[in-house]
């Protein structure tokens, strides 16, 4: 079983709760539903703003929270004064460089292979080591059982693997000196992982396509056993295998940390963000084919940033021999 460990600077005690997924009838990823600064979402009452859109839900955070996620990763030698996807003048934002950390704590991801199960929604109450297929219709999702063993540490705490879920293009974008300045993937991969106490640790690789690239065969059982329907789950193919470490690139120069948000409503905040710099390589009509289950891109506009500092760890270490049943 393959453990990679990283060390990242701490962002804290975070205690927030990962609400129960929205019916795909709530809310969408389309400018009309998100808005052209994403936080459409929010729809405040009686607030006169760019808001006004008449949403049958309230997600106030996804407009006057101040740690809102995506965000644009500034590897360039100046602040950034302008949200680089939103032209001027709608949205000013002050985005710092991002810069080395001064302390870490260590991050250790330890995913063991799984089992799939045909159990739908009941899988989180399910004490053995499984997991289903979800299309839930924002996005392509595998959901584990409560019984599952793979989980994030962080320092001392722990983190179950919730879930993870795909987004097409990528939410995250580094924005760079050099040419193309502001790079966004074809799609990003997130790891969703929650403490007994609610705290939320987020794991996020981008995914980079090619026509050279092979496929990736994790990615392309995924991709054949998600049902076509929004909200719903697989009925059959259970007993399939799954090791989640192998959508993890072994290869990694540094980790980007920093304070955010869900991505997706309520947008609560209090979330911590590893992203990782080396995306893994896929071929490009995987990209096509998670796209066209939703048949929409799913990936939120980037957000302002605040002032937040993204902070970059570059010392990485990744360990094949460990076993995760080992210690914590």
């Amino acid at each position: 079983m393959k453990t990679y460990l990283m060390k990242i600077a701490s962002l804290g005690t975070l205690s927030i709760l990962l609400t129960s997924p929205l019916g795909a009838s709530d809310w969408n990823h389309t400018e009309e539903s998100q808005g052209r600064d994403g936080t459409l979402w929010a729809n405040i009452p009686g607030v006169p703003n760019e808001n006004d859109a008449q949403m049958p839900l309230v997600f106030a955070a996804c407009a006057v929270g101040s740690h809102q996620s995506p965000i644009a990763i500034n590897l360039t030698k100046k602040t950034i004064t302008v949200n680089p996807m939103i032209p001027p003048p709608q949205r000013q934002d002050n985005n710092p460089q991002a810069e080395p950390e001064r302390h870490a704590d260590s991050l250790e991801v330890r995913y063991a292979p799984s089992i799939s199960s045909a159990e739908g929604s009941g899988i989180s109450t399910d004490d053995g080591n499984a997991y289903v297929f979800r299309n839930t219709g924002h996005a392509v999702q595998v959901s584990f059982s409560k019984g599952y063993p793979g989980k994030l540490l962080v320092g001392k705490d722990v983190y179950p693997l919730v879930q993870f879920h795909f987004h097409t293009p990528s939410e995250h974008i580094v924005v760079t000196d050099k040419l193309p300045a502001r790079k966004p993937y074809e799609g990003e991969l997130h790891f969703v992982h929650q403490r007994e106490d609610g705290g939320l640790a987020v794991l996020g690789v981008f995914l980079d396509a090619s026509k050279h690239y092979a496929e990736n065969p994790i990615l392309k059982k995924i991709i054949e056993n998600t049902p076509p329907e929004h909200n719903a789950y697989n009925t059959g193919d259970s007993g399939l295998p799954l090791d989640p470490s192998k959508l993890i690139p072994v290869e990694n120069e540094h980790v980007f940390t920093y304070a955010g948000s869900l991505t997706t409503p309520p947008c609560s905040e209090g979330v911590s963000w590893y992203v990782m710099s080396e995306p893994l390589k896929v071929h490009s009509d995987q990209i096509k084919q998670l796209h066209d289950i939703l048949k929409s891109n799913n990936n939120r506009i980037v957000q302002n940033t605040n002032s937040r500092t993204v902070q970059i760890h570059k010392d990485l270490q990744v360990d094949h021999d460990r076993d995760y049943h080992m210690g914590r």
